[in-house]
């Protein structure tokens, strides 16, 4: 029961959160920062882990969690917009495997 209410807390969050950025002007203009570093991170990250032998996601998420920081200090972003960078990179895992498998 302690799990169900915990999942039950944390997708209201997420939910909430998810709102917010697809309603409030402050939420759009964060998602429009967001996606204007994703896919430059994206692509430099890629090409990173492409040179690595046998990449797993702990490595990619590694990988994200340092270049994003580090991208971040450059950038000045906030905390919130890194957090947030880090979060869309991770979930990119399986796209990215895809896209090993063919090249």
């Amino acid at each position: 029961m302690g799990n169900f209410k915990r999942g039950l807390v944390l997708g209201g969050a997420l939910g909430a959160f998810l709102t917010w950025l697809n309603v409030t002007p402050q939420g759009k203009e964060m998602r429009t920062k967001i996606l204007q570093h994703l896919d430059p991170l994206y692509n430099e990250l890629k090409a990173s882990i492409k040179q690595l032998e046998g990449p797993t996601q702990e490595m990619w998420d590694a990988l994200v969690e340092r270049a994003v920081e580090e991208y971040a200090d450059k950038k000045e972003l906030a905390e919130e917009i890194k957090n947030n960078l880090i979060k869309q990179l991770k979930k990119k895992w399986s796209q990215l495997q895809k896209e090993i498998k063919k090249s």
